[in-house]
């Protein structure tokens, strides 16, 4: 269906055509009421090399980057998403979703900046949530490193933190365009298929008259075949009965 019979089946009927397009505001609206809003919160954090790997470079942390940075970062994010932490999250009051993961721009020197992202549908549970993970990236490096001396210890600092949870948009829009997407279509496709009825009706109905006279005379002329055929078959037998009227018995008298 080219773009011109779509614009022709809408305007043949516009009733049908506005009606659905009304209903599939409705729709839309209806679900920017009633469904829950997603809200999200990020921070990142990033481990610095201990004040041992930092004294060669004049105890400056932020110039003694290396690749145990970011080993340490992947397995510091393997154990935050692991279950057992997520439940353990959930059991202290940390019950929203969540995702730890290294930044995107890893290398040797920026690989240990892990980025926290937390989703929920309830504002102060995802701004409590965010904390919470935040804090538990640091309690988990001091687990690991329980047995190593402090000053041998790699550190992790919080370089930024949402204050509040705000909507997601993409979360949010994603069910409402489904809906926009599917009411469109029904607003055409419906609409064409109606269409296609009333024009097979409109040739049945032309077909129809065009077929009952051609029938009605064939009718016809069967009955006339008929009516030849009797009249052949009868007339030797009529002309036959009528010979005995006029021909008078032997002997008899002429009639006066």
């Amino acid at each position: 269906m080219d773009q011109t019979n779509s614009l022709r089946t809408g305007r043949t009927h516009w009733l049908l055509t506005g009606a659905l397009l009304l209903l599939t505001l409705i729709g839309a609206v209806a679900m920017v009421i009633k469904l829950p809003r997603t809200y999200q919160s990020e921070s990142s954090v990033v481990l610095l090399a201990s004040r041992t790997a930092s004294e060669p470079n004049g105890n400056n942390p932020y110039l003694s980057f290396s690749p145990s940075l970011t080993l340490t970062a992947d397995i510091v994010s393997r154990e935050l998403m692991a279950p057992t932490t997520a439940q353990n999250l959930a059991a202290n009051g940390f019950p929203d979703s969540y995702a730890v993961t290294l930044a995107t721009y890893a290398a040797n020197t920026t690989g240990s900046v892990l980025l926290v992202a937390v989703t929920g549908t309830d504002k102060a549970s995802v701004e409590r949530t965010l904390y919470g993970v935040t804090n538990e990236i640091s309690a988990s490096l001091t687990k690991l490193q329980a047995a190593d001396p402090a000053k041998n210890r790699i550190r992790a600092v919080t370089l930024s933190m949402t204050r509040q949870a705000t909507i997601s948009v993409s979360d949010t829009a994603r069910p409402m365009a489904v809906v926009v997407g599917l009411g469109l279509a029904l607003s055409v496709g419906i609409p064409w298929i109606v269409d296609i009825q009333i024009a097979k009706r409109v040739i049945r109905r032309k077909a129809e008259p065009a077929a009952a006279p051609q029938k009605a005379g064939l009718l016809t002329d069967e009955r006339w075949a008929i009516a030849e055929h009797v009249a052949r078959s009868d007339s030797p037998t009529l002309a036959h009965a009528g010979s005995y009227e006029h021909h008078p018995a032997p002997g008899a008298q002429p009639p006066h």
